[in-house]
């Protein structure tokens, strides 16, 4: 009995532990403007969700697949709808933003006028989830 019983223990601390995820990483980590809260393994790819701030908070999940940016959602914001909130709807910004990958810079993507600490902070979060891809999951 005390077999089974220590044998399910450790079956259960086994599941528990790989159901925790993120390769062992102690979450949160900062990066730059950025912390990356959590990720998840999507086939290849780890998505990472990612908290960080314009004006205001926001929340964005950035994928990351071979070391190369693949999506990129703002989940959530409080960024002015006329000033941040354009930006981060523009989806041309954010295609901008994904194909730019390795090469992200401030003077590359210029954002509309007023918008530029919510574009610090979408580029901030995908030089966060690059690095935190190579950091951890590379």
């Amino acid at each position: 009995m005390k077999k089974l019983m220590l044998a399910l223990f450790l079956g259960l601390a086994t599941l528990s532990l790989a159901a925790c995820g993120g390769g062992g990483v102690d979450y949160p980590v900062e990066y730059f403007n950025a912390t990356v809260t959590g990720s998840e393994a999507s086939g290849s790819a780890q998505v990472f969700s990612i908290d960080t701030t314009g004006f205001y908070d926001m929340t964005v999940e950035v994928t990351v697949d071979a070391g190369t940016i693949t999506a990129y959602d703002v989940i959530s914001h409080e960024e002015s709808a006329d000033y941040g909130g354009l930006l981060i709807d523009d989806t041309n910004y954010i295609d901008d933003l994904v194909a730019s990958n390795a090469e992200l810079s401030g003077a590359e993507l210029d954002a509309y006028a007023g918008a530029t600490a919510t574009r610090d902070a979408l580029m901030d979060a995908a030089l966060a989830a690059l690095e935190h891809y190579t950091a951890f999951y590379e």
